[in-house]
């Protein structure tokens, strides 16, 4: 599908693997989750960037990846629905546009859902402590800059977005933000060392 929607590297395979590896290591921090509610976290941390509004048609990705879910993992449909509303709603993007008065996001209610949808998306934050994937992303919208100026680009985003989630209340989990310190450590030494490492949690 990464084919299809022409999705690279700072957002494929690689990406979805780590983020599903990091919803795994959540939800075994969370006291009473169901295993639906864990097969349904980690199969939104897999897919969630399929329909990324920066590569695709959302809805046109969506009914592609409803027809997968029912057709080829026999999901029931009312299932993969609920699956598409919470990958549709993770994105930093959109969640920016909702802001409480204290510059804080509010995030959308999925009911009984709720705690899956959290962990896909503190997942997904988590791995975007991975510079690598900053940097992969720059160079694929930006062909034309420098090395240097790709390189300074990440530093400003990491700087005014990244290392701000915890502050800014995004990263929400208790099993989450156990992690962020060593993440944090790892990103500051790859800005600094112009290191392209990319390590699956």
């Amino acid at each position: 599908m990464c084919d299809i929607f022409n999705i690279d590297e700072s957002h494929g395979l690689r990406h979805s693997e780590a983020t599903m590896r990091y919803a795994d290591i959540l939800a075994d921090t969370v006291a009473g989750i169901t295993e639906e509610q864990r097969h349904m976290a980690l199969m939104a941390a897999c897919v969630h960037d399929l329909c990324d509004s920066k590569y695709t048609d959302v809805v046109e990705a969506s009914k592609l990846i409803k027809w997968w879910l029912v057709s080829e993992q026999w999901w029931k449909e009312d299932t993969a629905d609920i699956l598409i509303d919470i990958i549709t709603t993770m994105s930093y993007s959109k969640l920016t546009k909702a802001i409480d008065s204290n510059k804080h996001p509010v995030f959308p209610d999925h009911g009984n859902w709720q705690i899956s949808y959290e962990i896909a998306r503190n997942a997904d934050l988590l791995e975007s402590y991975t510079v690598a994937r900053c940097v992969l992303y720059n160079k694929r919208m930006y062909p034309e800059k420098t090395e240097d100026e790709h390189w300074q680009r990440a530093k400003e985003l990491f700087n005014s977005r990244v290392f701000n989630y915890v502050k800014d209340g995004w990263i929400t989990l208790p099993g989450a933000l156990a992690l962020v310190p060593e993440l944090e450590a790892n990103a500051k030494r790859c800005l600094e060392e112009r290191c392209m490492d990319w390590n699956m949690p």
